[in-house]
């Protein structure tokens, strides 16, 4: 396969957000394997988009990212918990952060994929949106991970239970995107993300109305109910983009979710930092 002119820059974009994406390691694995892996990540790289092009790079990430969360988290039980819970919440919350920019920058892809005019970038544009929403809704996931374990306790019997719930959907939602990735069958995927998506948006608006009644972050207690409030308006959009082609409604609800996610993210970092501070 002719390797696009966008080969080396998507390439080396791929190897810069691994190598970053190794700090979650414990600091002696990441010094005594990381050169190693990521020599070999760089590897694949080359080979599935030899094999795939842009696509089969970003069918590699959902493969890699899953994989690293697995054993990441087999390592720090290895060695003792390394990573205690109060760091799990700081990682987690700029985990949340960065993956509301990911998953908007991927959107907005896919508004220029479906443009006329940059048809000779189709194929980027096509690879930017399923790499950007792919690696932010595995984000989420970690962050929502990160929600639980620093503000159930705070959250009570029903706000727990919610941010479960939050975590089921967004894991579902993954699951639906892989398989849309990969084409293994689109109507499969197509329903798993739309309800894993709306489980998501819909146990978050509820948990950010608890979060107001509880005061469970120190600030913002409306993000979550921001983000998930918008987030539904998010998904109606998209579907009346597809039909009737308005984009400025769709980045409007874009704009609000990325902002309520981020605020939720930075508050949960925040947070913890500001406990940890003032307990040593």
């Amino acid at each position: 396969m002719r390797e696009s002119p966008w080969a080396p820059a998507s390439i080396d974009l791929s190897i810069r957000i691994y190598k970053w994406l190794l700090a979650a390691y414990p600091g002696r694995f990441r010094a005594e394997y990381g050169p190693h892996m990521t020599q070999v990540f760089r590897d694949v790289c080359r080979r599935d988009y030899r094999r795939g092009g842009l696509l089969g790079m970003a069918a590699l990430w959902g493969r890699t990212s899953l994989d690293l969360i697995r054993t990441t988290v087999e390592e720090h039980i290895e060695r003792g918990i390394d990573m205690s819970r109060v760091k799990f919440v700081r990682w987690s919350g700029w985990a949340m952060v960065i993956g509301a920019i990911l998953f908007a920058t991927g959107l907005v892809f896919s508004l220029a994929t479906s443009d006329n005019s940059v048809t000779r970038f189709e194929r980027f544009f096509e690879a930017g949106t399923y790499t950007g929403v792919l690696l932010g809704e595995i984000l989420f996931v970690v962050g929502l991970l990160g929600l639980r374990a620093g503000y159930a306790g705070r959250s009570g019997g029903l706000g727990a239970g919610l941010l479960v719930a939050a975590i089921l959907g967004a894991t579902l939602s993954l699951i639906g995107l892989v398989a849309l990735i990969a084409r293994s069958s689109e109507e499969f995927g197509w329903y798993w993300w739309s309800l894993g998506f709306l489980t998501l948006t819909v146990a978050l608006a509820a948990y950010g109305v608890v979060a107001i009644q509880r005061h469970v972050f120190s600030r913002w207690n409306f993000a979550p109910l921001l983000a998930g409030v918008t987030a539904l308006a998010l998904f109606a959009t998209f579907i009346g983009l597809e039909v009737w082609g308005y984009p400025v409604p769709f980045l409007l609800a874009l704009s609000v979710t990325c902002l309520g996610l981020v605020l939720i993210g930075y508050r949960m970092q925040a947070d913890v930092t500001s406990t940890s501070s003032s307990v040593a």
